[in-house]
């Protein structure tokens, strides 16, 4: 059973706008992931956090009917949203459930590949999600994680002309904390995790040719208001969240106001740093 947490309520209120507000982020990096990976025709595929499908929908096409997709969000309103857009496009081969993805119960070695685009990085325990993936893969199976290029610490974060550090500034400090304790006790520091920890969490669960890939993502909005209006559709609205209701208004106008006076009435691009995590099994010999 999958437990109803605030993380996954806002989720389930970004469903409708979800990589859907005209500023081009989930799809490059999903784009960049798959090259990477190289999806064939006939592989089945497990896209962990498939959100609204960025790399759920380009995986089916690449494995082909032939092949089979699960995807799965632990947000129902977000499966119920992609899930649709599966029926819509007809696509027999593609399935999206609600599940937990740090500890998906499906059957050992029943898939080549999985991917996991700017979910599993988030997980509190790195190394017990790849272990538990390791088992899902078949022998010879392939895994691509993405996350943010991790800051040393929240009050540090910033995406170029975007200071994401000011929004985390005006959070009560209570609730900051308080959404933040298990993430603090493994990462210290760092909030998405310590520089090379996935790494060692997949070198730990048996896979090898681990690689770690920086992909620089530029968020191009027509206006400053809409690069604004973009952090309220993804999982920066978690963070808004923790912003007392009254003050959210006077922070994302300074937002606005920085941002018009250093490009004007014009686009504005910020630069959001990601890395992709590369792993494959061994061909033989399997995961205990």
């Amino acid at each position: 059973m999958v437990k109803s947490t605030e993380r996954t309520i806002v989720f389930d209120e970004l469903a409708g706008q979800y990589d859907n507000t005209g500023v081009e982020f989930f799809g490059p990096i999903a784009h960049q992931l798959l090259e990477l990976l190289g999806p064939r025709p006939g592989e089945r595929v497990l896209d962990v956090g498939c959100g609204r499908g960025a790399v759920l929908f380009p995986a089916a096409a690449a494995v082909g009917p032939e092949g089979y997709v699960l995807g799965i969000d632990i947000a129902a309103a977000m499966v119920t949203a992609t899930a649709a857009d599966v029926a819509a496009r007809a696509l027999g081969h593609v399935e999206v459930r609600v599940l937990d993805g740090a500890a998906p119960d499906l059957p050992a070695e029943s898939f080549d590949l999985i991917t996991a685009s700017m979910s599993a990085a988030h997980f509190p325990d790195p190394f017990a999600t790849a272990a538990h993936y390791a088992r899902l893969l078949r022998p010879g199976g392939r895994i691509g994680v993405t996350g943010p290029v991790p800051p040393r610490a929240l009050s540090e974060w910033d995406l170029g002309a975007l200071r994401v550090d000011r929004i985390i500034a005006a959070a009560d400090p209570a609730a900051l904390a308080a959404a933040h304790p298990r993430v603090a006790a493994l990462y210290g520091e760092y909030p998405f995790g310590r520089p090379g920890r996935m790494c060692d969490a997949l070198r730990a669960a048996g896979f090898t040719e681990v690689a770690e890939q920086r992909h620089d993502v530029v968020l191009a909005a027509p206006t400053a208001q809409a690069l604004i209006d973009w952090t309220w559709s993804n999982g920066l609205r978690v963070y808004w969240e923790l912003v007392p209701a009254d003050r959210r208004e006077q922070v994302a106008a300074e937002l606005t106001e920085e941002l018009t006076a250093r490009v004007g009435d014009g686009p504005v691009t910020a630069m959001y740093p990601v890395y992709h995590y590369l792993g494959q099994l061994p061909r033989t010999g399997g995961v205990k």
